[in-house]
């Protein structure tokens, strides 16, 4: 029993040692951060106060925790439902607008400003089945 005590009593004390180098490096991260501005030289930023003991600014700069898992997945389930309301109101002003195959008295510009207006509500990411539908309606309007 004496054998393996001595085997496993320095792993024990290596492993808190490491501990503890992390749990004070933690605490002398720079908590604040300071702004030091002197005539002829270029302004600096640092952790330690300047050396004319004037800031021209100093903010707290303590590190941001991680978010936790279940916050990460209550954003992605908020990212999920704006983006479902997006395009139902991106499909709800297409829909508002000039529909292919109508006929109207200006039909050639008309269908332009239908297309730019649709274009511009869905931005880069309209399909293509989208953009060919305008593409087409603006190339019959305007023959």
């Amino acid at each position: 029993m004496k054998h393996n005590k001595a085997r496993i009593m320095p792993v024990i004390w290596r492993s808190s040692f490491v501990l503890a180098s992390f749990t004070f490096a933690q605490n002398c991260l720079a908590q604040q951060v300071f702004k030091c501005v002197e005539k002829g030289k270029p302004d600096s930023y640092q952790s330690h106060p300047c050396a004319s003991g004037q800031a021209a600014k100093a903010w707290d700069a303590s590190p941001v925790a991680e978010p936790s898992n279940a916050e990460l997945w209550r954003l992605y389930r908020m990212r999920q439902q704006l983006d479902r309301r997006y395009a139902a109101d991106r499909q709800a002003r297409a829909s508002s607008y000039f529909v292919p195959g109508s006929s109207s008295s200006n039909a050639c510009e008309s269908a332009k400003r239908s297309r730019a207006a649709v274009y511009e509500a869905a931005g880069h990411h309209r399909s293509f089945a989208l953009s060919s539908a305008y593409d087409n309606a603006v190339h019959d309007a305007c023959k």
